[in-house]
């Protein structure tokens, strides 16, 4: 929810009630929690603007996903518009392979505030999207 609603304070969306809505139907298909405390919830097929994308910490950790996951910590919400549903495959892969290391999780999960999640994300997924 929390994702959601920035998304609309920073004009990606105009709805966030809906898109937790849609969000919420995704999930109860297949949770996107993965392994190592990462989730990547994500709606696609949303016409207009471009791929949007929030971050989001939770220094505790939340229940996210199937029985036996252990608790999410990182969670990189997606907005996929029907044209950029190729690229969206690209940039979870390299995420999701950036965040494999321990340390990138944990330089991620001591960031104090939103100027230094982005110059932590930029600078540990730099070499990912080289290229």
């Amino acid at each position: 929810e929390e994702l959601c609603n920035r998304m609309a304070e920073n004009a990606f969306v105009k709805d966030p009630k809906q898109l937790l809505d849609l969000a919420l139907q995704r999930e109860a298909i297949v949770s996107t929690a993965v392994d190592n405390g990462l989730a990547f919830p994500h709606v696609r097929g949303v016409e207009g603007g471009g791929l949007a994308m929030a971050v989001g910490i939770s220094k505790k950790g939340v229940k996210f996903g199937g029985p036996g996951r252990s608790l999410t910590r990182i969670f990189f919400f997606v907005v996929i518009p029907t044209a950029t549903s190729a690229f969206y495959l690209k940039l979870i892969s390299g995420i999701s392979r950036t965040f494999r290391d321990k340390e990138a999780r944990q330089a991620l999960l001591d960031v104090k505030d939103e100027d230094s999640l982005w110059k932590v994300l930029m600078k540990l997924t730099q070499k990912t999207f080289q290229g």
